[in-house]
Parts: C-alpha cells; structure tokens; sequence
C-alpha cells in the first residue's frame, strides 16, 4: 500500500488511472525572500534624495492556480503575486520597492512527497514608495528564470524552496540584480 498523496497528486511512474490528476487546483503560498550574495543598488529619487539596498529582501506572497498536464503528476501552475524589499536606506526615511510578478511555472513529483518545478516570471509596475515621492526610477523588468523544490508537508500543504534570476534595467543603461532565494508555504486544494 502506498503513502496518501494529496488529491490530484500522481506517482512519479504514473501508472494507474486512480492516479490521474483532479482539476483545476486553486494555489495560494507566501515566501521568506532573501538575496544571493551582495546586491545592493542606489537609486536617486525626484526629491533628490538617494535610497540603497536590495531589491531582494522580505516577503513575497502570491494567488492562482495549478493545471494538471499529465497523468504523470506534471502540472502547470499560474499565479500572481506582490513582492516587497527591505526598507532602503539613506533615503530620509522608510522606503520599499514593490513589484507585482507573474510566474509560470511547470511542477513534477518525483515521489508521493517530493516536487521539482521551474519557468518563468515578469514582474510589473516595479516602483519605490515611501520617502523619496513614489517613482520607479526609471528601472524596466526583464523576463526572470525560477527553479524550485517542494515538499509535502501535509496533504494539501507544500515547503517550497526556490531560486529566482531576476534583473531589472535602467533606462539610464546598465542592470540592478535583483536575483534572490525563497523559502515558504504553499497550499494547493
């Protein structure tokens, strides 16, 4: 007898029909974020004031939902989220960049616990609010890479680890490196 697998969830060697996955799973998840190595960036304001830290650090949190693909287990997930930074500093007073990014992403268990996942993400309306009068700084997204590690903790319940390379363009030339780590929960039903 095998483990309990979360509804939808199929074996990695997928064999049976009463393992075929359920519909269309609603998803929501909220991240630990943090960055890879030293990433720290200065941007000045239109008050004239200059905020620097990382584009990286705090939370993120995120809604959508997974498509089943395969009988296999393999299944896209959609989901949109916000992602907020640490206060900067230097700035006169607290400020936060935010972004709002799209992710596409294709999952793949490899076990009755364990998932391996990876796609894409753009991240829009990326600004600074706060004490340097809400701008974005003449910063544009670019399309970002995510790899990622899940593990089922309870039936309808993920431990997600992941990767994210994401980078932003300035307008005035050159890229800010905003590439970080994740860690968190997901709930999947």
């Amino acid at each position: 007898m095998s483990a309990p697998r979360a509804p939808g969830w199929a074996r990695a060697d997928g064999a049976s029909p009463e393992a075929a996955p359920a519909g269309i799973r609603p998803v929501v998840g909220v991240l630990l974020t943090g960055t890879i190595g030293n990433n720290k960036s200065s941007f000045t304001n239109p008050d004239g004031t200059t905020a620097t830290g990382s584009l990286s650090n705090r939370y993120e949190a995120f809604a959508g939902a997974e498509f089943p693909i395969d009988p296999n287990g393999l299944s896209l997930r959609l989901t949109g989220g916000i992602h907020v930074s640490a206060s900067m500093s230097g700035s006169g007073g607290s400020e936060h960049f935010t972004r709002f990014p799209l992710e596409a992403t294709l999952w793949y268990p490899l076990g009755d616990k364990v998932r391996i996942g990876g796609g894409a993400r753009y991240a829009m309306r990326a600004r600074f609010s706060g004490a340097g009068r809400n701008t974005s700084d003449g910063i544009n997204a670019t399309p970002s890479l995510i790899f990622g590690l899940g593990y089922q903790l309870m039936p309808h319940l993920l431990l997600d680890g992941r990767y994210v390379y994401e980078r932003f363009e300035r307008t005035s030339g050159g890229d800010v490196e905003a590439s970080h780590w994740g860690l968190g929960l997901t709930a999947i039903y």
